[in-house]
């Protein structure tokens, strides 16, 4: 049985791109990349895409051409779709890998699949730049040119262990809302925090711009920030920083104490999920 193995990753700040087609559409900015992964088993059943068990038939063209195939990816998230995790962009890989597998003599290797997944992402308004972050891996990773692999460039860079408890909130904001909602504010802020990360591409730096970032786009309020201020109070020395990407809080903080930064996330947030790790490497497959 085949497994795809496929890191989430959560952009702390980014600068969208579109250009004329997929190759030249996405995104520059930086992010981490988290472990455990989404995982998908491929099987045969009547539906060709599940996620966490619901059924996406009409999710995109490829996954109708799985079906006339007989063929089912079975994925499992520990992140819910639509949150601001690159769920949909696992997704992505996953469906170009199978794609790729199953065609006679394509090329199933990162740059192969990674462009096709792109343009899957680019296709069903996902995120602009999850995919590229995906395949690289590495936990901090900076995405200094947009598009696919093989187009644009991401690099990671070495990060101490350190734990990220994530909570997810309750406005939910769908990524193509987000990048028309918030378009004229990531253009405006984003130059100037991505030009500080890249003179100082460290953890400390990134949370640090993460979280000015979003306070600047507005995912962040200044009542938001006083209340998780106060709720970090007395884990002032465990929690390392923490910044709101769309639908998600993200607390990085000091190994060995999710579970007391669980209970201050689950006083602001809808829930919390558990504990998550920088991931080392990029998507996975195993035959």
């Amino acid at each position: 049985m085949t497994v795809i193995l496929v890191p989430l990753n959560v952009s702390g700040f980014w600068i969208p791109y579109r250009g004329s087609s997929y190759l030249d559409t996405g995104s520059i900015g930086a992010s981490l990349t988290l472990e455990p992964p989404v995982v998908f088993k491929l099987t045969r059943s009547p539906c060709p895409l599940y996620l966490n068990g619901v059924c996406f038939k009409e999710y995109h063209s490829i996954v109708r051409d799985l079906l006339h195939l007989g063929i089912s990816i079975h994925g499992l998230s520990p992140v819910p779709l639509g949150v601001g995790s690159a769920v949909s962009g696992a997704i992505a890989i996953a469906l170009a890998y199978t794609y790729l597998y199953l065609s006679r003599d394509a090329e199933v290797g990162v740059n192969a699949v990674g462009s096709l997944a792109h343009r899957i992402e680019v296709e069903t308004s996902g995120g602009l730049g999850d995919v590229i972050c995906q395949s690289v891996g590495g936990g901090l990773v900076l995405r200094k040119k947009p598009g696919p692999p093989g187009v644009g460039e991401a690099y990671s860079f070495p990060t101490r262990d350190v734990e990220i408890t994530l909570g997810v909130l309750e406005e939910r904001i769908t990524t193509k809302e987000m990048l028309y909602k918030f378009a004229d504010k990531f253009t405006a802020i984003g130059p100037r925090v991505f030009k500080e990360f890249v003179d100082k591409p460290d953890l400390e730096n990134f949370l640090r711009l993460s979280r000015e970032f979003s306070m600047g786009v507005g995912f962040m309020s200044r009542e938001t920030s006083r209340k998780l201020d106060e709720a970090f109070r007395n884990l002032s020395e465990i929690v390392l920083g923490y910044f709101i990407k769309k639908s998600l809080l993200v607390v990085v903080h000091e190994v060995g104490y999710s579970s007391a930064v669980r209970q201050a996330v689950d006083r602001l947030c809808r829930y919390s999920l558990p504990v998550f790790k920088l991931a080392k490497q990029g998507y996975v497959v195993i035959s």
